[in-house]
């Protein structure tokens, strides 16, 4: 039985009155691919409340972590991700000083991107159930566990960087004064989403059990400059909406953003997931062939939570080997690789909700066969299907 976590007071600001938003139907609590057969507790409703003193918002029952973070999942492969790397590791090695400790460094694909950009500094990867790359450099270190006191202060790190973490954590207040009491931490280095564009645009990355916070640009560098931290350089990655950031220890202009509309950006975020199951659902009845959906993550599990029905699909397709042949968690499908799938199916439909990475997949698939008919996660036609919407 899951016990789940309480949150009594914001995760932001530590302002102690909540106001309820919504509550989702039962999500996957796991985003990553499992070989064990599906069990009676893997989805748990997310209960959103707003957070009346600051105007962030949360998750306020959770899972507990070591079910959210059972294993690691979150490749960071694929163009587009070697794209962004590229970009914030030139952001790094003009903005990071000293040793480098990098938080939830998983794989690490940026860890190698730094050094094949020239970066020499002392690299470090801290992450619980890391997923070693086969090219990580032997002169990186591992260390399994979280980011605390105790870590930091074995580690003894300059920089602490967190490319697309801190999202994850699930105190930030907390994790702030823990880097604000690290004697050794002179710079935090962010690769950050911008939610409030990842929202506007459906993508099933911005709000889930790991990013369990909906927390506006302007809010983030308050919360920093509340714990002691000035923002000193920003650089925006168009690609996919994520700002580069760096923050030095010293005083920054007071900083007091105004309340955005979380309510209803949250409750309209949600809206659009059922709107498009509903949708996708409809071409499905209409097609007469084999269906797939992918990519094998929580961009697949946030459609299926809304309705998309399970028993119209194959499969599931990923282009990472470690999915393959397991299935996806929360949900009875089982992942292939599209290579193997896609040659003999009939009439082959793959529903690809693909986020930033859709171009580049599509046409990986466009490549193993031609005739395929694929439609985006929000129903719009990708390739084929001309009138089946």
């Amino acid at each position: 039985m899951l016990h789940f976590v309480q949150r009594e007071s914001c995760v932001i600001c530590g302002g102690r009155t909540m106001t309820p938003i919504l509550t989702t139907p039962p999500h996957p609590i796991f985003q990553g691919c499992v070989s064990f057969a599906p069990e009676a507790d893997e989805c748990a409703p997310m209960a959103w409340s707003e957070c009346t003193t600051c105007g962030s918002a949360q998750i306020v029952s959770l899972p507990p972590l070591e079910r959210i973070y059972q294993a690691g999942h979150a490749t960071g492969l694929g163009a587009a991700w070697a794209r962004h790397h590229a970009a914030f590791v030139e952001f790094l090695k003009t903005e990071a000083g000293g040793a480098v400790v990098d938080v939830g460094g998983g794989s690490g694909t940026l860890a190698a991107a730094y050094r094949a950009a020239g970066g020499c500094a002392d690299w470090t990867i801290l992450e619980p159930n890391a997923l070693r790359a086969p090219q990580l450099p032997a002169d990186v270190a591992v260390i399994d566990g979280f980011l605390d006191s105790a870590a930091l202060a074995r580690i003894k790190a300059d920089s602490v960087v967190m490319c697309h973490v801190l999202e994850h954590v699930t105190d930030i207040g907390q994790t702030l004064r823990t880097l604000s009491q690290a004697p050794d931490c002179a710079h935090v280095l962010l690769a950050w989403p911008e939610l409030e564009a990842w929202t506007q645009k459906g993508l099933a990355g911005a709000l889930n059990f790991e990013h369990g916070i909906y927390l506006t640009l302007p809010r983030l560098t308050a919360a920093f400059a509340a714990a002691g931290w000035r923002l000193k350089a920003a650089r925006r990655w168009d690609e996919n909406d994520t700002w580069f950031l760096s923050f030095v220890r010293g005083a920054a202009a007071d900083e007091r953003p105004a309340h955005g509309a979380a309510g209803a950006t949250i409750n309209a975020y949600y809206a659009r997931f059922r709107q498009d199951a509903e949708m996708l659902a409809r071409a499905l009845d209409r097609h007469d062939g084999d269906a797939f959906l992918m990519p094998a993550s929580i961009y697949a599990q946030a459609l299926l939570a809304h309705g998309l029905p399970q028993g119209r699909f194959k499969s599931l397709l990923d282009n990472a080997p470690v999915k393959q042949g397991r299935r996806l968690y929360g949900t009875n499908l089982w992942v292939e690789s599209p290579a193997k799938a896609l040659p003999g199916a009939k009439q082959p439909l793959v529903i690809l909700n693909g986020g930033a990475h859709e171009t580049e997949i599509a046409a990986s698939l466009l490549a193993l066969r031609p005739d395929i008919r694929i439609l985006a996660g929000d129903g719009r036609r990708i390739a084929g299907l001309e009138g089946a919407i």
